[in-house]
């Protein structure tokens, strides 16, 4: 070999291979990836970091205290409702997130929450701690825990779809009644799960239930069949026992009946086609009945949701007006609240009304998608109900 060539090999042991153009390339991007894994990483811990902080937070209150409180009658007199919050879907809960859940959401994106389509129909459960609404527009139920701030959404009655789940009323032990109207049917549920007990079918071909009232005490489950202008009384066993007033605008009578309420011996029916609320007799007889078409203050236009507080007083929501007019037991009107909007205590046709133990008020604000809460202050109450 010579010198020459023994020089060449020589310099390329000393300086190594000659690197080349695809080299340095590769290398360039072995470099990029490992400093995007490093960010990757980075980001990860720092979403996590945030999901630890997250986790060791106090859970914040469903409806906070507002700034500004907004209250009927205005000051100076005495307030007697007060707007307390409002619920959309299920992210105003304010759940906590679990660790597991944080990281899910940093590397998956967080769970679109479950929205209010149309709610027609609310009712809470005896504790208070689960608030269930009847969705028609969403063809489903929802479930809100307001304790363990779960949420859950129903879309069947054992095998069968719900289609319209325009009422909901308190049944029996821990369970609950919807009406279905497009069904021609009324379910029985557990208030935990919305799983079925029993399913009752009204016997009339073309039955169109829309709300219902359950004595717990006896078992009677009053129904109310808008189609038929009427409400049917079945006993425990789910037959109909007797069927009270027909259609017509005499006391007694009703003209496309929307909802119906119980307190005492007496039955409260909002009576849509006839512009009326009417108290009857679970025999059916009249005692007393309020309202008329017209524009003043306690006339009523389309009253679509009818409730009672604890002191007797009777809430009727007006569809047509957009707004709750309170009355006592006699038809006196008391107060009314509401108008056409979207802001606190403003109603886009709001439905159905319910209102439980401590006295707070849960309003169907359909076209707004939302229900509206609202505490009825006794004179000198100005907290209203508390929220656990």
């Amino acid at each position: 070999m010579s010198r020459a060539a023994t020089d060449r090999d020589s310099d390329r042991g000393a300086m190594g291979p000659r690197r080349t153009t695809a080299d340095t390339a590769n290398e360039a991007a072995r470099r990029a990836g490992r400093g995007r894994l490093l960010a990757g990483l980075g980001g990860l811990a720092v979403g996590v970091g945030l999901c630890l902080g997250a986790c060791r937070q106090t859970p914040e209150r469903i409806f906070g205290e507002p700034h500004d409180p907004v209250v009927w009658p205005a000051p100076p007199e005495a307030a007697r409702i007060r707007f307390v919050g409002c619920l959309r879907s299920s992210a105003d809960l304010n759940a906590p997130r679990g660790l597991l859940a944080g990281i899910g959401d940093v590397l998956f994106g967080a769970e679109e929450p479950g929205e209010l389509y149309g709610p027609r129909s609310a009712v809470c459960t005896a504790d208070g701690d689960r608030l269930w609404v009847g969705d028609p527009g969403g063809r489903c139920l929802h479930r809100f825990d307001l304790r363990d701030r779960s949420y859950a959404k129903i879309t069947r009655m054992g095998g069968a779809p719900l289609l319209s789940p325009v009422g909901l009323c308190r049944g029996p032990g821990d369970s609950l009644f919807v009406c279905d109207s497009e069904q021609g049917a009324v379910y029985q549920c557990s208030a935990d799960t919305g799983e079925l007990i029993h399913a009752l079918i009204l016997p009339e071909a073309g039955a169109r239930p829309v709300a219902a009232y359950c004595d717990r005490a006896t078992g009677e489950l009053f129904v109310v069949d808008i189609a038929a202008h009427d409400v049917k009384v079945l006993d425990a066993e789910g037959d109909v026992s007797r069927v009270l007033g027909r259609r017509g605008e005499e006391p007694g009578e009703f003209n496309y009946p929307c909802d119906i309420k119980g307190q005492g011996d007496m039955l409260w029916i909002a009576d849509a086609g006839n512009h009326r609320v009417q108290g009857i007799t679970r025999s059916g007889q009249p005692v007393v009945a309020f309202g008329r078409a017209g524009d003043a203050p306690g006339d009523l236009a389309l009253p679509k949701g009818i409730a009672l507080d604890t002191d007797g007083h009777v809430y009727v929501v007006d569809a047509r007006f957009e707004n709750v007019q309170v009355f006592d037991a006699a038809g006196r009107l008391l107060l009314f609240f509401g108008g056409e909007g979207d802001g606190p205590g403003e109603f886009w046709l709001p439905a159905g009304i319910y209102i439980d133990e401590r006295d707070r008020i849960w309003i169907c604000d359909s076209y707004n998608r939302r229900v509206q809460v609202f505490d009825y202050l006794r004179q000198g109450d100005v907290h209203g109900s508390q929220e656990e």
